[in-house]
């Protein structure tokens, strides 16, 4: 049977906040529905309410890392690794974890303290 491009149902809503609560990516969004990222682009574009579940479940993701983080760096983890998560923070999330290209230390310390800082806000 050859492919079809599926349809879209407002249920989806649910799904994809869902999945990415539990600090899954767009891409486990895709699949949990069976649809590849550029459906759930169109569908994102086409209807306002997916859009809007799909930027209120990235919220929840980051606050699941940030909250992971925040656990890490106070030792409630062991064995935290915490280059790792920055890698994954900046990544991931980089309006919020991009590093500030008018700021001349690009130290490593300096961004650890930058992520620190946001943790304890």
């Amino acid at each position: 049977m050859p492919w079809q491009e599926s349809d879209y149902k407002p249920e989806y809503c649910d799904i994809a906040i869902k999945v990415l609560a539990g600090g899954e990516s767009l891409a486990a969004v895709c699949d949990e529905l069976d649809i590849c990222r550029s459906t759930l682009y169109n569908w994102r574009d086409a209807n306002p309410d997916f859009a809007r579940a799909l930027d209120c479940g990235l919220q929840k993701a980051q606050r699941q890392w940030e909250s992971l983080g925040r656990d890490g760096v106070s030792g409630d983890i062991k064995s935290f690794g915490g280059a790792p998560w920055i890698f994954i923070m900046k990544n991931r999330f980089r309006e919020d974890y991009k590093e500030d290209k008018q700021d001349n230390s690009n130290s490593n310390q300096a961004l650890v303290e930058k992520l620190i800082d946001k943790l304890v806000d």
